[in-house]
Parts: structure tokens; C-alpha cells; sequence
């Protein structure tokens, strides 16, 4: 089963991750596991083009494996296999663009907790995920 596993940094989805990781058994067939990161895009374009297309690529390669480093730490240390995958662009789009391109079967995240009223008037990834999904998506909280 294709399972993809939005990553933020934050200690909500490492939380997750590491509660998927110790129920995996309840899967009939074993995870193939990839990890996402979606960085959002820098907000001034005429910066990004000042920097240069190499000094943002780098920027977004460092700020991805930064994010990704106690995931990545923690699958290692618990030898479970698994794909990376980063990108850029609005996060919640991005989760489920890499979901359908993907075919995964499965969205496994976490959520910051939020009440109900904060995600109507805030919005949340995980909310505009739930909402312009096609496959299932999982909330481990």
C-alpha cells in the first residue's frame, strides 16, 4: 500500500509519524512510505529572481532537509524504508497533487489540533486537504 506522509517540522506531525510508525501492523500489506515536504513558495518574486535561480534552489534544498531531518532520524533509527519527496508551492495543493500523481492509496498527517472555529476562520492544510482529496486521508492527532 502506497502511503504518503505529509512532513511540516512541526512536533504535531512528527508526533504522527512516530504513532503510524508503531501501528503499521494494523496494515494488511506492509507501507510503502514517502515522506513530503511542501515548501511555500518565496513571496516576492523579484527577490527570488534577484538571488538567482540557483541561490533559491538551494534555499529551498537546505529549508527541506531541515524539516525533514527528525523524520528521516526517527524511519532510520526504526529501519522502516521510505521515499522523499519535495516540493514547492502551497502546501495543501501540493499534498494533493503529489497524492493523485502518485497513486497513493493512502494521506496519513497530522494536525496542529486546532478547534473547529480556528480552522473556519483560519483555514488549515489539513482542512484543504480533507476538502480536494481523492484518496482517503488519515488524521493522527
Amino acid at each position: 500500500m502506497k502511503i504518503l506522509f505529509p512532513i511540516d517540522g512541526s512536533p504535531h506531525s512528527l508526533a504522527a509519524l512516530t504513532a503510524f510508525i508503531d501501528r503499521r501492523a494494523w496494515f494488511r500489506e506492509a507501507a510503502e512510505l514517502t515522506l513530503l515536504y511542501a515548501h511555500p513558495p518565496l513571496p516576492y518574486k523579484r527577490a527570488a529572481a534577484w538571488a538567482g535561480r540557483d541561490a533559491v534552489h538551494s534555499y529551498y534544498e537546505e529549508e527541506s532537509e531541515a524539516v525533514l531531518a527528525d523524520a528521516r532520524k526517527l524511519l532510520d533509527d526504526r529501519g522502516v524504508a521510505y521515499a522523499v519527496e519535495k516540493r514547492v508551492g502551497d502546501p495543501a495543493e501540493e499534498i494533493v497533487a503529489c497524492a493523485d500523481a502518485g497513486a497513493f492509496a493512502l494521506v496519513i498527517m497530522g494536525t496542529h489540533g486546532h478547534t473547529a472555529l480556528v480552522n473556519l476562520v483560519m483555514g488549515s492544510v489539513a482542512t484543504k486537504v480533507l476538502a480536494a482529496r481523492k484518496v482517503p486521508v488519515l488524521f493522527m492527532v
